[in-house]
């Protein structure tokens, strides 16, 4: 069977297919994707199209093939993004319960959130070493926001899209 990364294309047919699904055609449709390397940010845009817009989040650099690439596909990318779950103890290891995926998509979340990328409903996308295969529905803007008091924790899921 043929392979993007390592992951099958059976697998990255079903998480597009779960983004598709709940992206609006009327648009503003906003992606994050946790992306080491950036080629699954740039593998995500090229399936989605203008259907939406994908920001690209890595802790490290990328190489400057990958950034041209990026560019092309109007991708926004964060390099050396600070990462607000990793350097919480308590959040960090009760998300890990959760997997290291659910972790990833909801610090992208998060980054994006502070960035003010985005705001109001957008997917958050992350994986593993197998390749992308979390998908969560996000929204910024919700009733009970105001009784939260810490910014990295005024994020809702709204729907688990796909999960590992």
């Amino acid at each position: 069977m043929d392979k993007i990364g390592k992951r099958s294309v059976k697998g990255v047919d079903r998480l597009f297919e779960s983004i598709k699904s709940r992206l609006k055609p009327e648009g503003p449709n906003e992606v994050v994707v946790a992306s080491h390397r950036g080629k699954s940010a740039v593998k995500l845009a090229e399936l989605l199209g203008k259907q939406a817009h994908i920001t690209s989040i890595t802790e490290f650099v990328y190489d400057d093939e990958t950034k041209k690439e990026m560019k092309k596909l109007n991708i926004t990318l964060v390099e050396k993004a600070n990462l607000p779950i990793q350097d919480n103890r308590e959040m960090r290891e009760t998300l890990l319960m959760f997997g290291s995926e659910i972790k990833a998509a909801l610090e992208v979340a998060i980054i994006a959130k502070n960035m003010k990328i985005v705001k109001g409903e957008f997917i958050s996308v992350a994986g593993g070493e197998e390749g992308l295969n979390t998908a969560l529905l996000i929204n910024t803007e919700y009733p009970e926001k105001v009784t939260v008091s810490d910014p990295t924790k005024q994020l809702k899921i709204e729907e688990f899209l796909m999960l590992p």
